[in-house]
């Protein structure tokens, strides 16, 4: 589950920059076939962001009981850590899916 989405028509490998913009926009035209699909982000970014949250969650936990007085400059910095890990990662948990025609 951790890798780079592919066109659902052609199975197209799409780039970690490429991903990025096709999260922001609402349909996508493949550069290969040229036909169109959109990109998926949830449900799967919850699995994938699950564990740096967790992680993040732990560590506070155990700098709060190590540290004699609470600092909230290491909190803070384990916080923007996690979160910019999970925004690195956000490619990997996003899928391409047919559009539906009617």
């Amino acid at each position: 589950m951790f890798r780079l989405p592919v066109c659902p028509h052609c199975g197209t490998v799409y780039r970690y920059k490429e991903v990025g913009s096709a999260i922001r926009k609402k349909e996508i035209t493949c550069y290969h076939c040229e036909k169109k699909f959109r990109a998926r982000l949830f449900p799967t970014i919850l699995v994938g962001a699950l564990i740096p949250l967790l992680l993040c969650v732990g560590l506070n936990i155990f700098l709060l009981t190590r540290m004699e007085s609470i600092q909230l400059v290491p909190l803070f910095g384990v916080t923007l850590l996690c979160i910019l890990i999970i925004i690195l990662i956000t490619p990997f948990f996003t899928s391409f899916k047919k559009i539906k025609e009617e």
